[in-house]
Formats: C-alpha cells, sequence, structure tokens
C-alpha cells in the first residue's frame, strides 16, 4: 500500500511525503510512485501520524467485586477509532496463583477480540519474588511491572524498604517499576468519621494530594539511589508533577497524567451524580487543575494516559448512598487523543508534534516498543493514523460500553479519516472497517 500526499510527522518533524507499507511495515518514505499493483490510500491534505498509544487501561477484568464494563473488544473498537493502535494493560497476580498462570489468564481474554495491539504491565502480589519466573516473563518481552505504595486491604500494599529491593533487582534486568504513589500511612491517619458517606466529595478528603507528594518524594529517591528505571502513573497534583521535573536530573523517572485531572475537578463529585466521578486519585480543586493544565502544556509529563477503568452504570449507581462503597475508576479511552488535542493543539496552539510525542513515541519508549511502534520509520511497524484536525465538530465518547460518560458536552473537530494497525486498514471515517475481523496482536508473551 502507498499513503500518497498526507503531511507526515516524523521524528524530524513535518514534510510533505509518501508512506509505503510492504507487509506489516513501512518501506519507505519519501515522494514516491505507485507501483504495479499497489494500492493507494490517499492523504493529501491530511496530516499522518504514528499510532498512538495509552499505556493505561484497565479492561476485561474484576476489580474487587466488580467486573469491568469494558471487554477488549469494546475498548480496542473505540480505541482503533479514536487513531490509538496499541493498549497496555495490567496483570495483577490473584492468591494462589502464580505469576505465570496470571499472565495466561489475562492474555487469553485478548486474542482474537482485539482490533488493536495489546500488551501487559505486570503486578506480582506475593513475596518475596519469584525471581526466575520474573526474569523468563522478561525474556517473553514483559519488561514493565507495576506496584502500589497503597490498597493494603486489597493485597497490593508495597511498602518502602520492599519497594527499593525490587528496584535493586529489577532495574538490572532491563525492566521499568510503575509505581501508584499515594502514601498509605497518610492515608491511614485522615480522620473520616464526620464525612457524610451520600457526599462523594468526601472521597477526596480521605485521599489528600499530600499522601501523593509524599510518596512520590520517597519513591523518586529511591529511583535515583537504585538506578531503577521508575515510571509513575496518573500524578493527580502539581507538586508532584514539579518533584518529578526536579528528579530528572539524578534519577531515570519519568511521569503521566489523565485527562480528567487536566479537564475537570472535585466540583463533579457535588450533588446527586457525584459518584459517577469517583475515582482514585480523587479529583482535585480548581487552582491545582490550572496548574496542572499549565505544567502540562509547558512539558512536565512525558506522556498522557487515560487510567481507563469503567464500570457499569448499574455497578456505580447501586451504592450511590455510601461513597466508600462505589467502586472507583471512570471512562476516558476514547476520549484521551480528542481531548489531548482540543487542548494542546486546540486550546494552546502547539503543533501536532507535541501530540505525537506524548501519545505515541513516548508511550512506545516506555513500553520498550519504540521504534517498532511510535515512529514513521523504515522497518517500525505500519501503524498510521491518518487526521483532519478542522473536521465537523462532534461529541467525546469515552467508552462503547454501558457506562457513564466522562466529559458530557465535549467536543472536538479532530476526525480520524483512516487507521492502519500494522498495514492493515481497520478503520475509515470513524467506522471500522472489518468489525468481525479483529487485527489486534499480542506484543508480549502470544
Amino acid at each position: 500500500m502507498l499513503v500518497r500526499g498526507g503531511t507526515v510527522w516524523g521524528e524530524d518533524g513535518p514534510r510533505r511525503a509518501d508512506v509505503r507499507i510492504v507487509g506489516e511495515t513501512v518501506a519507505e518514505v519519501g515522494t514516491l510512485a505507485p507501483e504495479p499493483g499497489e494500492s493507494v490510500l490517499e492523504a493529501a491534505g491530511s496530516h499522518v501520524l504514528p499510532g498512538m498509544i495509552d499505556v493505561h487501561v484497565h479492561v476485561d477484568d474484576r476489580i474487587g467485586a466488580y467486573e469491568l464494563a469494558d471487554t477488549w473488544a469494546t475498548a480496542s473498537e473505540v480505541a482503533v477509532r479514536t487513531g490509538l493502535t496499541t493498549l497496555a494493560g495490567f496483570v495483577t497476580q490473584r492468591p494462589g496463583e502464580s505469576l505465570t498462570g496470571a499472565v495466561e489468564r489475562c492474555v487469553e481474554r485478548v486474542r482474537g477480540r482485539s482490533h488493536c495491539d495489546v500488551t501487559f504491565h505486570l503486578t506480582p502480589t506475593g513475596w518475596p519474588w519469584e525471581w526466575h519466573e520474573v526474569e523468563e516473563l522478561i525474556a517473553r518481552g514483559f519488561s514493565t511491572f507495576k506496584l502500589y505504595t497503597t490498597y493494603r486491604e486489597a493485597g497490593l500494599f508495597t511498602d518502602y524498604a520492599r519497594l527499593a529491593e525490587v528496584m535493586e533487582r529489577l532495574g538490572p534486568l532491563g525492566a521499568r517499576l510503575l509505581v501508584h504513589c499515594e502514601d498509605d500511612a497518610v492515608l491511614a491517619a485522615v480522620d473520616g468519621s464526620r464525612l457524610d458517606p451520600a457526599d462523594a466529595r468526601g472521597h477526596a478528603l480521605l485521599r489528600p494530594g499530600t499522601a501523593e507528594v509524599l510518596a512520590l518524594r520517597k519513591v523518586v529517591e529511591l529511583a535515583g539511589r537504585t538506578g531503577c528505571p521508575t515510571h509513575v502513573v496518573h500524578v493527580s497534583t502539581a507538586d508532584g508533577a514539579a518533584l518529578v521535573g526536579e528528579a530528572r536530573r539524578r534519577a531515570k523517572v519519568t511521569c503521566e497524567t489523565a485527562p480528567h485531572f487536566l479537564l475537570l475537578t472535585d466540583a463533579a463529585l457535588g450533588g446527586p451524580r457525584g459518584h459517577r466521578w469517583l475515582c482514585t486519585p480523587p479529583l482535585r480543586d480548581e487552582a491545582n487543575r490550572a496548574r496542572m493544565e499549565g505544567v502540562a502544556v509547558a512539558g512536565a509529563f512525558d506522556l498522557f494516559a487515560t487510567d481507563h477503568c469503567a464500570f457499569t452504570r448499574g455497578d456505580k449507581d447501586a451504592r450511590r448512598g455510601d461513597f466508600r462503597e462505589v467502586p472507583k475508576g471512570i471512562a476516558g479511552l476514547g476520549a484521551l487523543v480528542p481531548l489531548i488535542f482540543e487542548l494542546l493543539v486546540g486550546k494552546h496552539r502547539l503543533p501536532l508534534a507535541e501530540l505525537a510525542a506524548r501519545l505515541s513515541s513516548n508511550p512506545a519508549r516506555l513500553l520498550g516498543l519504540y521504534p517498532r511502534k511510535g515512529s514513521i520509520a523504515v522497518g517500525s511497524d505500519a501503524d498510521l493514523v491518518i487526521l483532519n484536525p478542522d473536521g465537523p465538530d462532534r461529541p467525546v465518547a469515552s467508552s462503547l460500553a454501558d457506562t457513564h460518560e466522562s466529559y458530557p458536552g465535549r467536543t472536538t473537530t479532530l476526525e480520524v479519516r483512516h487507521v492502519l494497525v500494522r498495514g492493515r486498514r481497520v478503520v475509515e471515517d470513524n467506522a471500522l472497517v472489518a468489525p468481525g475481523r479483529p487485527a489486534g496482536r499480542l506484543l508480549a508473551g502470544a
């Protein structure tokens, strides 16, 4: 296939170019003429970006007592329709289960069901870790692991001494550690006895930003001491983002934030529908949101990711009289690309290169997939997104599942004309080309 006449956004900036695809990879980029028998996809007047990546999605899994609303089929469909060609989910080891068994359980749910490529981060919950097993899984392509500095009741809590031990051993294996940063002791010390359980704003009071900042300070110190590449997920405070910025000079640290921390505030938690926006970390106040937007535009975050964790409307609403019982998580997958586009390019007039960096090349680097992913270059996977930034205004849709919309009333002019996954056309004019033929592939552990 020849993708002809578009503005191609490569590592050296935009240029009018053609992209030749042979099989699943990019074969040539330049001024090219169609070869005999070659199909031509016209991209004149459009922008051609590398396929985008969401590195933080919770899909087709059970969290506590609740099944998530999205399967890989629905999640991957809304992903590719908005320009996401790779998703990274999570494998959490269950009691009595080996880490390899947990991997196989999650991998099996993906096979033949995803329209985009998929990989996983791994969360071992047993202690001590089975390091021979960890090394085998790294050899199979699982290079990212996730731990939490809270969630003691869920069996996920890791204290700082254990975290240090993991980092000392994980770094030399060529792996990266992702960390959910909220200090468990700070959270435990919060007195919630006088909070009204029917008022969802209490969730934000129980999980103050100081807990994130303290945990983050300790984690980046450990990253500097051990040399382990470390990524802080869903940073929700501007002070936390500043800590990562300072630590980059002495440690291999990166961080992400989610659109809801840039666009929503704890005001959404007020009223009878406030429980719909309960997530962890919680939404913060407007002063923090404004600072978060400012530092995001200035480049404080290496990438943006959704922490997509959608529950059904029924499950979200069933316990709305007590915010402590409501499952925590909101939808965001289908909103990632359009909302970050509207914020960076539409509102702040940044070039599309910023969109490509923070939603494509930097996520690919985090996952250890660059330049196979996140790049339009000879030999890279032919994951291409052909965009029109000035399309008709349309609503943003976070999910195709039966879940509450996280961004009601938000619209975008970003029009996704075509999406290719490894050279195969999967989307045309915002619709699946072959709904019954998922083209996605497991990138590790297949």
